[in-house]
């Protein structure tokens, strides 16, 4: 009769559910088990690999490959609950199925680890309970995370089953409901999805809060650094982030590095060395940063990385996802039996492959140094901001609030890794919004802006870039008619086809090439560009007229201008600051209106 009591009170009914109930509950399930005599919990066990090796492909040169149910990270089923007074049927619903599995599933695998540098200021202890039966999910996130010690207390937990539970509707997207996450209280519930990142993005979504805390802002962002040989012949140190939503090149560009293997591309296209100018190159993180006044500091010591298309002349990520320690996920196979990234195998929903993934060591690049944080502050910052119509290949950007209105807009273009049906153009403000909770983007936003307007005070300014990398400059399109909130307005819209892949890729344009691209940011470095004015915007943006290595044709061909009249350039301008701000209303509110209305003409 004891025993029956005890299990009637112990799992809240829906209606009474609490999140302070929820945590209770599941520790109560915990010390039931314990006192019963059954193992509640696998206490980070030593043989977590050989548990993910059962279920593995092995390949031939000795790394190991997983398969998630789900291969993208949508925002759409997540729900984020700051207090009691938000929690919705829905999200009682799946709090107490999660408790119900909790209490007939055998012992959780309990894994701590460490976000930030440890030591740091930004040090976040998190431990992760995760279903038995996917132990690759809690190995492949403790190799990204810093170890961390069991016998202290976490700041942040997250459950991980990936199971389907009766997964009820987010009654705030139509669409079903998988992960709810509580950043006032520390803690996210992962359920259906297999996908390594809604682990890894969980966590560093408490940890951009921490960071904010802390004083910082916690931004989507890579760092890399080198020492740069400058055109008036002194050396400066570039310490670089480079911010961007996946899919539109942050990990090819904040991994790339200047290497022997690649250099012969720049010397026969551009008539460059690169080697001639770079040394002492270090990549330092590739996905979620802390930014502060005076360092930067990297969250995880491993990369989880997207690497569908990457080849050899990307040296970095190239070695890392080819070692023998690399932990793939919907990576396919060659005719050898040895991992593949060309994207030309695996299927899912129908199109091939764009979001194989590689849990790899920063060490494995070859130009790690051992420490994730900056050797200073940050000097250089690359918003990657694609679009269709309006952009030029790469602009550099000079007044403060109109840096702060590109982060806060998040501009970009759909990629399949975002999710499957992902494309055309996307605001996220801050390349973050999944990922930022516990208090606005628009907090990130502004103390961003902070930092930009002091070092400029300063005389010692950021500088600060925007380029049009996975996107066109000027695809087909067409005008179109849509409604923005209560105002009827007409906006471009690229026109698209289906390609041989699955995806849909929109018609015509041109973009820079990878390597065009890096060799703009090496002679950017270098103070080796010279500008003018953008024609509408004047000089809060400057439009490059000339790139050493770079041919006159060809960077004429990377201005929107050159194919556009200069009112048709202005209308395009005009609809993507009216859909921006409408954007902003709804996910970054209450801007300063010297940030909201930067791009006004």
């Amino acid at each position: 009769m004891r025993m029956e009591a005890e299990v009637s009170a112990l799992i809240p009914s829906v209606e009474e559910m609490t999140i302070e109930g929820f945590k209770e509950s599941f520790r109560s399930i915990l010390e039931l088990k314990r006192r019963c005599g059954l193992q509640p919990y696998l206490d980070n066990p030593p043989d977590l690999l050989e548990r993910a090796k059962l279920y593995a492909t092995h390949y031939k040169n000795g790394a190991l490959g997983w398969a998630s149910n789900i291969w993208h990270r949508s925002e759409a089923g997540s729900a984020v609950i700051e207090k009691d007074e938000d929690l919705k049927w829905e999200h009682k619903f799946l709090m107490r199925r999660v408790l119900e599995h909790l209490l007939a599933q055998g012992p959780l695998i309990k894994v701590d680890g460490i976000l930030g540098k440890p030591g740091s200021r930004v040090e976040l202890r998190c431990r992760l309970y995760c279903d038995p039966q996917f132990p690759d999910i809690a190995y492949r996130w403790s190799q990204l995370a810093f170890p961390g010690d069991p016998s202290k207390e976490p700041d942040v937990e997250l459950i991980d089953i990936p199971h389907y539970l009766g997964n009820p509707v987010n009654p705030e997207t139509g669409r079903m409901l998988m992960v709810l996450r509580f950043p006032n209280h520390d803690f996210t519930i992962v359920t259906c999805s297999s996908y390594q990142g809604e682990v890894k993005k969980g966590f560093l979504s408490h940890w951009i809060l921490h960071v904010y805390k802390r004083g910082g802002i916690g931004e989507h962002a890579a760092l890399r650094e080198f020492t740069v040989k400058r055109k008036d012949g002194g050396e400066k140190r570039i310490i670089l982030c480079i911010w961007g939503l996946t899919g539109s090149g942050k990990s090819t560009h904040g991994f790339y590095v200047w290497d022997k293997e690649n250099v012969d591309i720049y010397v026969r296209k551009f008539g460059v060395n690169p080697l001639d100018y770079v040394k002492d190159q270090d990549i330092k993180n590739d996905d979620i940063v802390a930014i502060f006044e005076d360092r930067v500091i990297g969250s995880e010591r491993g990369s989880w990385t997207k690497t569908e298309d990457v080849d050899q002349s990307q040296v970095a990520i190239w070695r890392a996802a080819m070692s023998p320690r690399a932990l793939h996920e919907n990576t396919e196979f060659d005719e050898n039996g040895n991992p593949s990234l060309a994207g030309k195998l695996y299927q899912y929903y129908g199109m091939f492959n764009k979001n194989a993934r590689s849990v790899f060591f920063l060490e494995d690049t070859g130009y790690f140094r051992g420490d994730v944080e900056s050797s200073g502050p940050m000097n250089m910052a690359i918003f990657l901001s694609p679009g269709y119509f309006t952009d030029y290949a790469w602009v550099k950007i000079t007044d403060p609030a109109f840096a702060a209105k590109v982060l806060a807009d998040g501009r970009t273009v759909g990629h399949p890794a975002q999710s499957r049906d992902a494309y055309g153009v996307v605001f996220s403000t801050r390349y973050c919004k999944p990922f930022t909770m516990g208090i606005p983007s628009t907090m990130h936003v502004i103390r961003f802006y902070q930092i930009l307007r002091k070092r400029l005070e300063q005389g010692d300014p950021i500088e600060v870039y925007q380029f049009n990398t996975t996107g066109k400059i000027i695809a087909e399109y067409k005008w179109v008619k849509t409604k923005l909130g209560n105002e009827e307005t007409e906006i471009p819209q690229p026109i698209f086809k289906l390609a041989p892949d699955g995806t849909m890729k929109p018609v015509g344009g041109t973009s820079p090439t990878i390597e065009e691209t890096e060799l703009f940011i090496l002679q950017a470095a270098r103070g080796a560009v010279e500008y003018e004015p953008h024609p509408i915007w004047g000089e809060k943006v400057l439009i490059p007229v000339e790139v050493e290595g770079l041919p006159e044709e060809r960077l004429k061909q990377l201005w929107p201008t050159t194919y556009l009249s200069m009112s048709e350039f202005k209308r395009l301008l005009e609809a993507q600051i009216k859909l921006s701000k409408y954007y902003l209303d709804k996910d970054c509110p209450g801007l300063p209106p010297e940030i909201y209305n930067a791009m006004d003409f």
